[in-house]
């Protein structure tokens, strides 16, 4: 679950012309030179990464057995080794230090098809190439990448990545962790406990975040420093194995550090930066999972397809009944607007956008919760056959229901959505109110200001590199996106600072923002496919593309009207019943 920014840059020139696309909506504008055209695969890529693809699926079929891994839970040692030999550990580490140097796009697509196969299996591999060792993939000096890369690309060694503890989740700035620096030896002396650490069991190289306690910072964020922590090192400790509602066989465990004696040599990036490292870590491993999500979708998908369409109730196919397709329409555009926002994104990424962490969060938000309605449906579609354990429903359900939890939760990732989205926006009307005190020595900027906002009210932005059958929806989001500007400039100038807790918008912007995002998406997918196949060839994407677009239209409809008029002292008030009492207060029988 990654998005090899580092990998991406060895093979495709920066385009300078790439501006974020999430950012620029909140601004109220659409940057059609990102967006278009829709990114594609390099052709000699993208055989490589068939015959990988082809080679992972003779092993899949061979070896792997889901129903054993979740029996034991636990990988086979055998299948580990076995993945190691084909590969799989290094695909994002670059030729030089062992391993393919995939792109973002071809490493998404090998996701995907892990994510299918078995979702242990993607956290295995995810985990070691995502987070494990991600920090030494971006950060790491040329040194460090020679020691240890070539050891994490052939599996030899596995990584995982040491940030949570049991009083520091979300809240990284919160670690309990210490580095004590001793200037006699060189070394960091590390101490603490870390949880829910994926792949800790067996892992001998450690991503560690700890307090660099004698380093003067101005904040808490900024004694933050990332360590690169073979286990061989000695007390690095393992904890027993966490028994989960899915994923059984991943490992997850907590791990002690005691007096784990590191060498300054082995600190990454610089002393300080880890909490830096840490969240862009975390950015590039986001668009990814949504990818992993795609594979999960699409095999639902055929589930669910041969059974409704053999099942028969009532003399007819289950598959013919007006609500059985209504699940189907909505698992089928769901998967198109996720797949289209993916690669969009890890081709944005191949192209050297820098930033891209909102368009990745937009990602694992939508991804992560369409996987989930997927799959519920899915289960739904098979009746009673769904809810038993020979079936491969409910191991999905079980399994796919941390997607929405780790790597930022989707309620913190939309908070990171809405506030960096507005942040761009809140800089300029500052920007606006110092020059108003001051009107004749600022002409430049209120002559600018006003311009920006004219062009907006006269000539709106519009979508010129769309295909004309798909003009009607690129008006919507061209609509929506000044729509979600205009909620912006009134929630900053209504609240200021304070917007910062207003926790109700910000879900509301976000989910606008996602919305827009994927519409863009699947918008220019659809544009590319009927420039390459024709209007007659392309009319079902083009169908999938206009019935996405619509059903967004809806739904910003609802968000933003809701940013005026709401229920949300409402909602405080209720959920205080439920504090108070902690539970539900109001019993019919005593």
């Amino acid at each position: 679950m990654t998005d090899d920014r580092s990998a991406a840059a060895t093979s495709t020139a920066v385009d300078t012309r790439l501006s974020p696309v999430v950012k620029s909506l909140f601004a109220g504008e659409i940057p059609e030179d990102t967006v278009f055209p829709y990114p594609e695969v390099d052709a000699s890529e993208r055989e490589t990464v068939s015959v990988f693809l082809d080679s992972f699926r003779s092993f899949a079929k061979d070896r792997i057995d889901s129903a054993k891994i979740e029996r034991d839970h636990a990988i086979p040692p055998e299948v580990i080794r076995g993945l190691g030999e084909l590969g799989a550990f290094g695909m994002t580490i670059p030729e030089a230090y062992g391993g393919y140097g995939f792109s973002a796009s071809a490493y998404c697509r090998v996701t995907e098809e892990v994510g299918r196969t078995d979702a242990s299996l993607a956290i295995l591999i995810g985990g070691h190439q995502s987070i494990g060792m991600k920090g030494l993939l971006l950060y790491g000096t040329e040194e460090q990448k020679k020691r240890w890369l070539p050891r994490l690309a052939s599996g030899e060694w596995i990584a995982a990545f040491a940030l949570t503890e049991p009083e520091a989740g979300s809240d990284a700035a919160s670690l309990k962790t210490t580095a004590v620096y001793d200037e006699k030896t060189n070394e960091f002396v590390l101490n603490g406990t870390k949880h829910w650490i994926s792949n800790g069991g067996f892992a001998e190289f450690f991503t560690v975040f700890a307090k660099d306690v004698k380093l003067e910072a101005p904040d808490e964020h900024r004694k933050i420093t990332a360590f690169a922590v073979p286990k061989e090192l000695g007390g690095v400790l393992p904890g027993k194995e966490e028994r989960k509602l899915g994923l059984k066989g991943s490992s997850t465990v907590p791990v002690e550090l005691e007096n784990v004696r590191v060498p300054a040599s082995h600190v990454l990036g610089e002393r300080g930066q880890g909490f830096k490292i840490a969240v862009e870590i975390l950015n590039t491993g986001r668009t990814s999972l949504g990818a992993g999500c795609i594979g999960g979708s699409k095999v639902m998908l055929e589930y669910a397809a041969r059974h409704a369409t053999q099942r028969k109730q009532f003399q007819t196919r289950i598959a013919d009944f007006e609500m059985i397709r209504a699940k189907f329409a909505r698992m089928v555009v769901s998967t198109y607007a996720l797949e289209s926002m993916v690669y969009l994104t890890a081709g944005l990424i191949d192209r050297g956008l820098d930033d891209y962490s909102l368009e990745g969060a937009c990602c694992k938000i939508y991804g992560t919760e369409a996987v989930w309605r997927n799959i519920n449906d899915a289960l739904q579609i098979a009746g009673g056959n769904g809810f038993m354990e020979e079936y491969p429903y409910e191991k999905a359900l079980r399994d796919s229901r941390i997607n929405m939890i780790f790597e930022g939760t989707n309620e913190i990732l939309r908070v990171l959505v809405a506030l960096s989205g507005m942040r761009d926006v809140g800089e300029d009307l500052k920007e606006v109110g110092r020059a108003l005190k001051a009107p004749l020595s600022s002409i430049g900027i209120l002559s600018d200001y006003a311009a920006r906002k004219f062009r907006g009210a006269v000539a709106p932005t519009r979508l010129t590199r769309i295909a004309p059958e798909l003009a009607p929806q690129g008006e919507i989001v061209a609509r929506y996106a000044r729509a979600a500007h205009g909620a912006v400039e009134t929630l900053l100038r209504k609240y200021g600072k304070g917007v910062i807790a207003k926790e109700y918008h910000q879900e509301r912007l976000a989910n606008v923002a996602i919305d827009l995002y994927a519409s863009l998406a699947v918008l220019s997918r659809a544009t590319a496919a009927i420039q390459k196949k024709g209007s007659e060839k392309a009319a079902d994407e083009a169908r999938l593309a206009r019935s996405f677009v619509e059903g967004a239209k809806y739904r910003m409809v609802g968000h933003l009207k809701e940013m005026d008029k709401n229920r949300d002292g409402e909602q405080t008030a209720i959920s205080e019943t439920a504090y108070a009492s902690l539970g539900y207060g109001f019993p019919l029988w005593e």
